[in-house]
């Protein structure tokens, strides 16, 4: 027991080094505005257990982008706000991020991708297959 626990002190300690962005890179959540012409400004709040990333606005075609390392044990979850349109009364909160709380595996590099269209939000894959999620 004693041997895990000083891997996992190592590990922590390793994490937190210079290198360790090239060897560890943050997860990414990525949010771009793709509202129509008449609908330029799109307001994004984002918050987790732990961190409030602010609100944010985005003008159309720009992209709003965040970076984070999962938790140890598991939880790490994102929920993002975002709201457009006369005095941002469209709006529509989901889970921009979700580490499972029983998932012991902590991911590096991933990135999630959310397109915000004028029918609602689109999660995009690597491949850019969009999929609609989430209605105004």
């Amino acid at each position: 027991m004693n041997t895990f626990l000083v891997i996992i002190i190592l590990i922590a300690l390793s994490v937190e080094s210079s290198n360790a962005s090239k060897m560890f890179p943050k997860n990414q959540v990525h949010i771009k505005n793709s509202l129509g012409r008449n609908d330029d400004l799109l307001k994004i709040h984002c918050i987790s257990d732990e961190d409030d990333l602010g609100i944010h606005f985005v003008r159309r075609t720009y992209l709003y982008t965040f970076k984070f390392g999962d938790k140890f044990f598991g939880g790490t979850k994102f929920d993002c706000t975002l709201s457009h349109g006369v005095g941002f009364k469209s709006s529509v909160t989901f889970t921009a991020y979700k580490q499972d709380a029983d998932d012991f595996i902590i991911k590096f590099g991933k990135m999630t991708f959310w397109d915000a269209k004028d029918d609602g939000i689109y999660l995009t894959n690597a491949d850019h297959n969009a999929k609609f999620m989430y209605r105004w």
